[in-house]
């Protein structure tokens, strides 16, 4: 074995293309690892209280309203500080997704609003749209606020009704203001301050803004370092293709070598290519920190070496299995490609399908990203868990691989 081993190291480092992905993805993972950004707005699920201002009457609500929301186009002609109250309130109730759209400088005509209001009922989606006019404050003032405001209703939404008994409650106090701010800040100040109580989601877990962020730069970063594995265990399915072709395979198996003998030493040949991503990965690790990473670094090494096993022994299974150079390399990139969609490395799944997320737990990121969170938890399981992972994928792929071969070198009989 340990010859057979030797001699796919031989012919890996003789690829230029194997150094390629040995080098350039753990830099491009600790590259993604060091990049700042928030993106937390798509994990979080509860919506944002505030005004969502548009860039134009004509820009389209639909897209905020990906999570269910009762969202509510806001045609604001008035655009004084009374509209931003009253607008504010509706959005800060907890109910309402407010996307407000400034035509103080539209000339309003019945045919405007008519075309507007047809144009949101057929291509777009939203509960209702609102017309506020450009008299609001004067009106307020007179305590007739409500007749500046109009509703038009565009779906069956049962919180409609919710929505227009908040909107009443919010003109009657304004009216009784007589549209004084600093009255209605006074009550203000007499009202219940609303409190926020973050609740744990399916998962049991809580995450920081700060570390869903790292999570989000995790999924990256084992996008990437996924990539190398599976093609730099691709390149070892390579040159078992060549020995099945070449005549070598069959040459091995006449010294009385079994197959499983032979899976196992190209299953130890990715094991070291693992282990040497894994010492490039350490080596790039050194400009970052517990920040950047959300858990000590050995753990993270330890969590990509771990997924790079699987990767790379699934990705030689699957050329192996196919036996053609070309089909294995279209192969492994949509197994990357899919793995990574469907495991939510790129965007989560909290709001797809049922069997969507079946199949997403199908897909070994998944739970190496379900690992990153009990880590950031401070959860102890976390890492018997992947290890229990890793070891059920390689079991599986070195079964079947062997079982592969053989059923490859019988029909190869079979057929001379």
């Amino acid at each position: 074995m340990i010859h057979l081993v030797k001699t796919s190291m031989k012919l890996l480092f003789r690829t230029k293309a194997f150094w390629f992905f040995l080098i350039l993805m753990p830099m491009l993972s600790t590259l993604i690892l060091k990049v700042k950004f928030d993106s937390s707005a798509a994990y979080l699920d509860n919506m944002e209280e505030k005004i969502t201002e548009l860039e134009s009457d004509d820009s389209k609500v639909a897209y905020y309203g990906g999570k269910g929301e009762y969202v509510v186009k806001v045609y604001d002609a008035s655009h004084s500080e009374m509209s931003e109250y009253v607008l504010n309130k509706l959005a800060k109730s907890g109910l309402i997704l407010v996307c407000r759209a400034d035509i103080s400088d539209k000339e309003l005509t019945d045919d405007y609003v008519d075309k507007r209001i047809k144009k949101d009922g057929y291509e777009d989606k939203m509960g209702v749209a609102l017309f506020v006019q450009p008299d609001f404050e004067e009106k307020a003032s007179a305590g007739k606020a409500e007749e500046t405001v109009t509703i038009y209703v565009l779906s069956d939404d049962e919180r409609t009704e919710a929505l227009e008994n908040e909107l009443k409650f919010q003109l009657a106090r304004v009216n009784s203001a007589s549209g004084k701010m600093d009255t209605l800040e006074v009550g203000d100040d007499l009202l219940p301050e609303k409190e926020l109580v973050s609740v744990a989601g399916t998962n049991g877990r809580n995450l920081t803004i700060k570390q869903t962020n790292q999570k989000t730069q995790m999924g990256y970063a084992f996008a990437f370092m996924t990539l190398g594995y599976v093609f730099c265990g691709i390149f070892v399915a390579h040159s078992a293709i060549k020995e099945q072709k070449n005549g070598v395979y069959t040459r091995i198996s006449l010294t009385r070598a079994s197959t499983l003998k032979y899976y196992a030493s190209k299953f130890v040949t990715t094991f070291i290519i693992s282990l040497m991503i894994a010492v490039v990965v350490s080596l790039c690790s050194i400009v970052l920190d517990v920040n950047d990473l959300g858990m000590s670094k050995p753990t993270y090494i330890l969590i990509i070496f771990m997924q790079g096993l699987i990767f790379s022994s699934l990705s030689m299974l699957i050329g192996i299995l196919l036996g053609d150079v070309m089909s294995a390399n279209v192969a492994a990139f949509c197994t990357w490609c899919f793995s990574a969609l469907l495991s939510g490395l790129y965007f989560p799944l909290n709001y797809t399908s049922t069997a969507l997320k079946a199949m997403s737990f199908m897909m070994p990121q998944k739970w190496f990203l379900e690992g990153t969170e009990m880590i950031f938890v401070g959860d102890n399981k976390a890492l018997p868990m992947l290890i229990c992972i890793t070891v059920a994928y390689i079991a599986v792929s070195v079964s079947l691989g062997s079982l592969g071969l053989k059923m490859r070198r019988t029909d190869s009989w079979g057929n001379s």
